[in-house]
């Protein structure tokens, strides 16, 4: 077998995984416009989209929590194809339940709670081996996570805007059908890229359910930039959880807007992280990761600023644009960050546990603003998830455990990321 073949088969694994993460992202995308519509359309309540949003973060959490353990444990091909292929038949139920008239408010709920509760644990099997995937291909780790945040932020920029025209075309119950396609085909490609164990480690050792999370839970505390990392994920995943969920959906059908507007401005925000990320793969390594991580934040709060004028839709997605610029390379910096702090025996559960805080206080965040728009209106809500983004940039700027991000780190949890042998990748 020529040499050229050979680096073509040491590349396919990663490439694999990756794009089954794209399928998995485009899916995502869709259903995040689609769902709170399809629950607006349904309901018509925002109360009941925020609910409904909470049910879909709820066993995302505990999805996260302990699902790490179980890919520790086991590995991570099965762990990532079961939780796929549950999300493609839990979406897929929606459609089909509706059209069949026995679709109601709580039957809904369960099944976006069923579909996010295996979304976790399959997002953390294939993120748990990119290093060792990365060294298997002869990528250096930061070029591998950077195609997969640009692949993540393609599917952010297709998506939104294809489920606005899918929305007009075909309806936003039969939407979801993509959503459910897409899940399945990043199963069948977990299948294919990954592997089943890490037989380097003893994972006959390895602690799963209360025990493993809070050992994961003790690792992160401890380390001063992860620490920090979580303490800045949390309070950006509870604006950013409301956002998305609540106010920007309701306050795009209060102002009269369509979907596809809505589908606009958010595939502006993927396309202009396309940008950033490519920027930053070209020079960011001559740039300080925390100032990134800094100005990303601030110009993410004069974006939503921008959006609580309600201005004209040309200044919506230049607004997008410039937000999704700023915070396209934070995504591979937090991540290379992490996979590279983490022994890899803890890696899964770390990985976990650091996804499950971070969403811990996403649920009641959803309600709250899904309350709060019917009470005050969702322009409100937008002037304040802007105040509080501006709120959370002054905290990074005095976070000491963040200069450890332009430290370039090469103790023991580095080397073990990538001190598996490479043939084990594979088995």
């Amino acid at each position: 077998m020529s040499g050229h073949s050979i680096r073509i088969r040491r590349r396919l694994p990663v490439l694999g995984s990756v794009m089954a993460g794209a399928f998995s992202t485009l899916g995502n995308a869709v259903a995040m416009v689609a769902l709170p519509w399809f629950v607006l359309t349904l309901t018509g309540s925002p109360l009941w989209t925020g609910v409904a949003a909470a049910a879909g973060v709820l066993p995302m959490i505990a999805g996260s929590l302990f699902g790490g353990g179980l890919v520790d444990r086991f590995g991570p091909r099965w762990i990532a194809f079961t939780g796929d292929f549950t999300s493609a038949l839990a979406v897929a139920a929606v459609p089909l339940l509706y059209h069949l008239d026995l679709l109601g408010i709580g039957t809904l709920v369960v099944l976006i709670a069923i579909g996010a509760a295996m979304d976790g644990p399959a997002s953390i099997a294939a993120e748990s081996r990119h290093p060792e995937l990365a060294r298997l291909a002869g990528f250096r780790l930061e070029r591998v996570k950077a195609i997969d945040e640009l692949v993540e932020n393609a599917g952010v920029l297709v998506g939104p805007a294809l489920a606005g025209v899918m929305i007009a075309l075909v309806g936003v119950e039969d939407t979801l059908w993509l959503t459910a396609g897409c899940s399945l085909a990043a199963a069948i490609l977990d299948v294919i890229s990954l592997p089943t164990r890490r037989k380097s480690v003893g994972t006959e050792d390895v602690a799963i359910g209360l025990a493993g999370a809070l050992e994961a839970v003790r690792f992160l505390l401890r380390d001063p930039l992860l620490r920090s990392l979580i303490m800045l994920g949390t309070l950006f995943g509870i604006i950013f959880g409301a956002l998305e969920a609540v106010v920007m959906p309701a306050f795009f059908k209060a102002t009269g807007q369509s979907a596809m507007s809505l589908g606009l401005f958010l595939s502006a925000t993927g396309g202009g992280a396309i940008v950033g990320t490519l920027v930053y793969a070209a020079w960011g390594h001559r740039l300080s990761g925390r100032g990134i991580l800094i100005v990303g934040c601030a110009v993410e709060a004069q974006a939503i600023l921008v959006l609580a004028f309600a201005p004209r839709i040309s200044v919506l997605i230049a607004a997008g644009a410039m937000a999704g610029f700023a915070t396209g390379p934070i995504g591979p910096i937090v991540a290379t960050a992490a996979l590279r702090r983490v022994p890899v025996k803890l890696r899964g559960r770390v990985l976990g546990a650091a996804d499950a805080l971070e969403l811990s206080a996403i649920p009641l965040a959803i309600i709250l603003a899904g309350g709060a728009v019917e009470v005050f209106g969702a322009q409100w809500l937008l002037f304040g998830c802007a105040a509080a983004l501006a709120a959370t940039t002054l905290l990074a700027l005095f976070l000491p455990g963040l200069r450890q991000l332009d430290i370039r780190r090469t103790g023991s949890a580095a080397s073990s990321s990538t001190g598996d042998e490479v043939v084990r990748a594979r088995e």
